[in-house]
């Protein structure tokens, strides 16, 4: 269960914090603040991949950018995961145009769910996107 997202030198607001409770969390404001943008990073932080990578039709879930490119760009999560609480630190490499972070598999246990806002879904299963290597 993913219970913290820090971004920095990403996304609307320079700086950004999401602290996640474990049953039930609910984001609200006005157009354009970033909702779907903290869903789209929620998504790669269970998954490591965006939601357009996933599904290059979409028109949303594109990979998230450096809002300054001569700035390090930074997302932080940590995720409780079956055993333990898991902190990753993932920075945006200029150079290959991509999120860099410790190599391994996400630490989903299980089947992550997406609700998008034009009323489509998203799932994304562990078993069946990590067997092949």
């Amino acid at each position: 269960m993913l219970e913290r997202l820090e971004l920095a030198n990403v996304g609307p607001a320079p700086a950004m914090t999401l602290e996640l409770a474990p049953r039930f969390n609910l984001l609200t404001g006005d157009n354009g603040l970033g909702k779907s943008f903290l869903l789209d990073v929620a998504w790669w932080a269970l998954t490591r991949r965006w939601p357009q990578e996933v599904n290059p039709r979409m028109i949303s879930g594109l990979p998230a950018q450096p809002r300054d490119p001569a700035a390090q760009a930074r997302i932080h999560l940590r995720v409780r995961a079956a055993t333990t609480d898991v902190d990753y630190q993932a920075t945006y490499s200029n150079t290959d145009s991509a999120w860099k972070g410790n190599r391994g598999r996400p630490w989903a246990p299980g089947l992550v769910v997406y609700a998008h806002a034009d009323g489509s879904f998203s799932v994304w299963d562990p078993v069946r996107n990590y067997w092949n290597p």
